[in-house]
């Protein structure tokens, strides 16, 4: 019995340690990028937003064309980004879920799922995970 519990604390450091590597990653990234002059006039969320991109797999054109949204759109309690309001209820939760996992698992698991389920959710996981992880880096005093 002790056995399987260890080993379930293990699992769960684990995925805690996968985090806070993904966050000690971004915010280094955060500064390397901050530090490039073509960088300088960019707001934090949007070198969240940059850093993120590789990750997601996005075209630029189509990543170019949510950060005018989000850069247009009122700022909300909410993570989920202000053109999933009109949505189903089912894509809400499954963009809210993803980036839940991330804080569970870590990021590459979250965007490997995200991917799965196709082009519309994984633009909305990446922008509510832009502005999530954008918190939890102030809130660290990372960025």
């Amino acid at each position: 019995m002790t056995e399987i519990n260890y080993q379930n604390t293990e699992s769960v450091q684990g995925k805690r340690n996968a985090l806070e590597t993904d966050i000690e990653r971004l915010s280094k990234e955060i500064i390397e990028k901050r530090n490039l002059l073509e960088h300088k006039n960019l707001s934090e969320r949007e070198l969240v937003k940059q850093i993120l991109h590789p990750l997601m797999g996005q075209p630029l054109d189509q990543q170019a064309r949510t950060s005018v949204v989000q850069l247009t759109a009122p700022i909300e309690k909410t993570i989920l980004p202000d053109y999933l309001k009109d949505s189903p209820e089912e894509v809400k939760l499954q963009v809210e879920e993803l980036v839940d996992l991330v804080f569970r698992q870590g990021i590459m698991k979250a965007v490997k799922e995200a991917q799965k389920a196709g082009g519309f959710i994984l633009d909305a996981f990446h922008d509510a995970l832009t502005d999530k992880l954008h918190e939890e880096l102030k809130k660290r005093k990372l960025i």
